[in-house]
């Protein structure tokens, strides 16, 4: 009796001391849902909605479960938090499921509503399944915003919506989607700038033979996005200001890859290409040999009437502009979108016209660029 009323009075100390570590959930409160995957819980932590699991009886979608070992009302706390948004998520996103015509597998994050219908991806040496591929997804375009904004100093409130980015299996339910979510529709990937900003692409791997080259594709598209919908929310590629449009898509794939094959006239052609996607290299030897394409000509297309040296040319003005000041270069974006030609746009912002412009350009690639 006496080693009983002690083993208790032992417990209920564990219980109330907070030094004393609870050994199913060490203390957080919580526990990994059962019914799921191992090591999805922490993803659903990055997530407001996800479609995959937010049925789940057990976990109510949240992908945790509070653990009856202990007492912590902060986490139970929390846990009710995301049930009640995963079920208003849920009916905010139910009109992709109605435009679709079915169940669309889908996650909303703090920046972006992301479709995944892609059932098993070979990503790097292993093989992902569907619900693990649409967290990846999700986690790499909140590292796209993320970077865009510290490269760039912009800031969240900025932005006044979420990016739509939907990636399918079949061509048909891309065609579909980007009527619905578009407003229009072409074989290759589809952009709706500015207001609404949506990209819809079919995933398959007759048009992406690698993870990365779909990833690659996502980036430079969703730059897109973010771009328009920067404070004045605007296409200006669609003006004579495709250099700088284009040019920054460009720039992140460099960022992450140092490589650049992706055009947006032309997407569904991946054996388009201009010196390997080595473009640093490529403009480097432009001008060295004197056959950089000439600015003012540059200056004056559309993001689909860019010639394959010209996007090589636009990538490199937009890597020398963001070198010496990025906040000059969100400005100058601001009035591009205005409609305000490129040439007077500079004179306003840096003090200097196209010719002086392409002097110090050229002076910085000889300087920074690899020889090789």
């Amino acid at each position: 009796m006496i080693a009983a009323a002690l083993l208790a009075l032992a417990a209920l100390h564990a219980a109330q001391d907070p030094a004393v570590v609870c050994k199913k959930c060490t203390s957080v409160g919580r526990l990994p849902c059962a019914e799921h995957e191992k090591d999805m819980a922490a993803r659903e932590d990055g997530v407001l909605f996800c479609s995959v699991i937010a049925d789940c009886q057990a976990c109510g979608g949240a992908g945790w479960v509070d653990c009856a070992s202990c007492d912590n009302a902060d986490a139970q706390a929390k846990l009710q938090l995301k049930r009640a948004s995963v079920e208003s998520r849920r009916a905010a996103l139910s009109y992709i499921d109605k435009d679709m015509d079915r169940a669309i597998r889908k996650c909303e994050t703090e920046h972006y509503v992301i479709g995944w219908e892609l059932d098993r991806l070979k990503v790097g040496k292993k093989f992902l399944e569907a619900h693990e591929l649409l967290h990846l997804q999700a986690e790499r375009m909140e590292t796209l915003y993320k970077d865009f904004r510290r490269d760039l100093r912009v800031k969240d409130e900025d932005f006044k919506e979420k990016f739509r980015v939907f990636v399918w299996t079949f061509p048909d339910d891309h065609r579909r989607a980007s009527g619905a979510f578009c407003g229009a529709t072409a074989p290759g990937g589809m952009k709706k700038m500015g207001t609404q900003p949506t990209y819809s692409v079919c995933g398959s791997r007759q048009n992406f033979n690698s993870d990365e080259l779909l990833h690659r594709n996502l980036v430079h598209n969703v730059a897109h996005l973010i771009l328009s919908a920067h404070i004045h929310p605007e296409w200006m590629g669609r003006y004579k200001a495709g250099w700088l449009d284009e040019g920054l898509a460009h720039w992140y794939e460099d960022k992450y890859w140092d490589v650049c094959d992706t055009y947006c006239y032309q997407e569904q052609n991946t054996n388009v290409d201009f010196k390997g996607g080595r473009w640093r290299l490529a403009v480097r030897q432009m001008v060295e040999k004197g056959e950089s394409p000439a600015a003012a000509g540059v200056f004056e297309q559309t993001s689909d009437s860019l010639s394959l040296a010209q996007n090589a040319a636009a990538f490199s003005y937009v890597d020398y502009l963001i070198y010496h000041d990025p906040e000059k270069f969100m400005r100058l974006s601001l009035q591009l979108k205005k409609k305000i030609p490129t040439r007077d746009a500079l004179k306003e912002i840096y003090g200097y016209g196209v010719m002086e412009f392409e002097g110090l350009w050229k002076s910085h690639v000889l300087a920074t660029y690899p020889k090789r």
